[in-house]
């Protein structure tokens, strides 16, 4: 009552002359409901903080799975989120601003995610000593399916089935089969594949251990802001700085951005630096990729504060893989072997999907899950133990990526289809990022303009 008291002084000393008692008693409940909401999301994100939620998953299930179990009190999380549900729907969601009911729907998601965490702890700790993590991977493991169920909703942010995935999976991979096999005919190689990687393999396209690729990386940064007039509303964000890592193999990737630096970093990770990843490691690591996305966020932000939410990967690296199709409209892949660079990637990254599905969900075997790799990408064999390693330690991680950009590809498309003439593609681009890192189920009603509300429940940095 003495806040709701405040509120009234307050609203009547600041009323103008003359206005009326009825005036201001039917503004009251408004800057009441409107006060309700900025409670709510302060609420909501000191207990999120307090429990020392959000931040960037584990890559490792294990870990992932170790931390919920070692970290989780059950009894008080559960207590907390129920609470914080029935509040949210007790909000009136209309009486809060734009921004304000975008949070709101994060906040949806978040709980819902964390009720999902919570139900599926309780199965597993009811395991009791039958309960198994196993290092063989998330197949092995007690509630396996379950627990992927979970890093599906927790990595991709949105809903998708390991069936839905598998056939997204397939068809991206066709496609950059044919997008690769294209580019190989215009190098002169059709139909002669092991001639074809020899030549890639050749000096011509590594820089020699004395040299770095420092000069290429700006120049190549250069070109690429003289064209972001054609894909992007103007804007005052300045290119990165280039500097190379001295993490050297310890990281086993060419390349990073440093967001509290606003620094890409070029690594040499092996004996060699690859020319054909110059291109695409610059547009998904610089601008317009992770630099260009982070600093769009803040100094374009369609809302003036965020939350205390997790990384949400699907929409940081899926945008990332996405403007790497952009390479010839912002003036670089002006090389065939440079399109190929990022084609290569395209088609690993794809593969990761259905090999992630296969092994996670479907119990894979070693054996079946090279088989697929030899049958899909015979002209990369180097990379397919590495990769099978990978989405066996690292489930749906690996998914993010493509799962982002499919989606940004198609509400593109559907967007260039509903506007017809209209569609601006430097629009498009500006909803996508004014708001900040999203989950993709908001991301979407953003970009679709969708109403935004907390009535309904959403479905709950490295380069390569």
């Amino acid at each position: 009552m003495k806040l709701l008291a405040s509120w009234l002084a307050a609203l009547f000393l600041s009323a103008p002359s003359g206005a009326s008692w009825a005036q201001a008693s039917t503004a009251a409940p408004a800057m009441a409901a409107a006060s309700a909401v900025e409670q709510f999301i302060a609420r909501y994100s000191k207990t999120y903080t307090e429990l020392g939620l959000g931040g960037e998953m584990a890559l490792s299930y294990i870990q992932n799975i170790q931390h919920i179990v070692q970290s989780s009190d059950v009894p008080r999380q559960q207590a907390l989120f129920d609470e914080l549900s029935h509040q949210l729907q007790a909000l009136d969601p209309a009486a809060g601003s734009s921004c304000q009911r975008l949070q709101l729907r994060q906040i949806a998601y978040e709980l819902a995610l964390q009720q999902q965490k919570l139900a599926l702890l309780r199965s597993y700790l009811a395991l009791g000593e039958r309960a198994v993590l196993s290092d063989q991977g998330l197949a092995k493991t007690s509630l396996g399916k379950d627990w992927y169920a979970f890093l599906r909703q927790a990595w991709l942010t949105m809903d998708s089935s390991p069936e839905a995935l598998m056939a997204m999976g397939r068809s991206e991979l066709e496609r950059a089969l044919g997008r690769y096999r294209a580019l190989q005919a215009r190098m002169g190689y059709a139909g002669r594949d092991q001639a074809f990687v020899d030549y890639l393999a050749g000096p011509a396209f590594s820089y020699p251990p004395d040299q770095t690729p420092q000069a290429d990386y700006e120049a190549r940064q250069a070109i690429v802001y003289q064209h972001m007039h054609k894909l992007f509303v103007p804007t005052a964000i300045a290119p990165p700085q280039i500097r190379r890592s001295d993490l050297g193999s310890a990281l086993p990737v060419d390349g990073y951005y440093e967001p509290d630096e606003s620094t890409f970093y070029f690594n040499r990770a092996q004996a060699t630096y690859g020319r054909r990843n110059i291109d695409w490691l610059l547009l998904h690591e610089s601008t317009p990729g992770h630099h260009y996305q982070s600093r769009y966020a803040l100094e374009q932000r369609g809302c003036p504060t965020g939350l205390p939410h997790g990384f949400y990967s699907a929409y940081a690296e899926g945008w990332g893989a996405y403007v790497e199709e952009f390479g010839r409209e912002l003036g670089l892949y002006q090389q065939d072997s440079d399109a190929l660079g990022a084609v290569e990637w395209d088609l690993v990254r794809s593969i990761r999907v259905v090999l992630d599905v296969g092994i996670n969900y479907f119990d894979w075997s070693e054996a079946q899950a090279h088989e697929f790799w030899q049958s899909q990408l015979p002209m990369l064999p180097a990379l397919a133990e590495r990769e099978i390693t990978r989405v066996r330690n690292w489930p749906v991680q690996a998914i993010t990526y493509k799962q982002g950009a499919v989606m940004l590809r198609q509400l593109r498309e559907a967007a260039r289809l509903r506007e017809g003439p209209a569609f601006d593609i430097r629009v498009f681009h500006d909803k996508v990022l004014k708001h900040g890192p999203l989950p993709l189920a908001l991301l979407a009603e953003m970009v679709e303009g969708a109403a935004q509300t907390a009535g309904s429940k959403p479905a709950p940095s490295l380069a390569q």
